[in-house]
């Protein structure tokens, strides 16, 4: 398991004054809740890890990291935002157990300097899987059936979870871009054995309508949101 250097940021009136209030107001925090400099925001008892590990102190003095971070902050404390992911992931977490996954590593949210961009570079918080067993004879399709199930359940359950909040988000595809792309990865691999020939883009379909089917069960929901409870503090969340 790696060391991190991890930033720990309570939000109180040190919260960067010009960058959104995590009340989710849409007003900047000196406008909003931080008018009063001992009216921290919302949540205060909450901390947020952002990872920092590789930024210099220098670095962390900068407003292009200061924007990045607040920037980051501002949407890991959106409302509804941070139940959302941890549920993206506690499916993952669900499927991938059920595909044979034993062990994993939770990790907060990490903001890194890119020096080809110049810029800061952020990732959510979320699992790194440290396992996965490989099939076994005759039972490859059995064992393809989860895998594909695993990297599709997250960004299914995540657009359940944000219909079922209301509002208006940013980003409505249940953030399962990168799901999709690692799916496509290991079909690509799987494909180099000249027995094999899969589908990706339909596999990929039916594991989605199959994550559908699940849902329909609202107790499979609710396992998913209790595993997204024991995952939030393990996230940094």
């Amino acid at each position: 398991m790696r060391q991190c250097c991890k930033r720990v940021f309570t939000m109180n009136r040190k919260y960067p004054v010009n960058a959104p209030c995590p009340c989710g107001s849409g007003k900047k925090y000196k406008k909003c809740h931080g008018k009063s400099r001992d009216a921290p925001p919302p949540m205060e008892a909450h901390r947020v890890i952002i990872n920092t590990d590789g930024v210099t102190d220098e670095q962390k003095r900068s407003a292009k990291f200061q924007s990045a971070y607040a920037d980051m902050l501002a949407q890991l404390t959106a409302p509804g935002f941070a139940h959302v992911l941890c549920c993206h992931e506690a499916a993952h977490l669900v499927y991938f157990t059920i595909a044979g996954m034993q062990n994993y590593d939770p990790q907060p949210a990490r903001l890194e300097y890119d020096p080809q961009l110049d810029d800061y570079v952020g990732n959510l918080a979320g699992i790194q899987l440290l396992d996965l067993p490989q099939w076994t004879p005759g039972k490859f399709g059995e064992w393809f059936y989860n895998v594909a199930r695993a990297h599709a359940a997250g960004g299914v359950v995540a657009r359940e979870m944000m219909s079922s909040t209301g509002g208006t988000w940013k980003d409505d595809t249940g953030g399962d871009q990168d799901d999709k792309e690692r799916f496509i990865k290991v079909c690509d691999q799987l494909n180099t054995d000249p027995n094999v020939t899969i589908d990706a883009e339909d596999a990929w379909k039916k594991a989605q309508e199959s994550i559908l089917q699940d849902l329909e069960d609202p107790d499979w929901l609710s396992i998913i949101e209790k595993q997204a409870e024991d995952l939030r503090p393990l996230l940094g969340l």
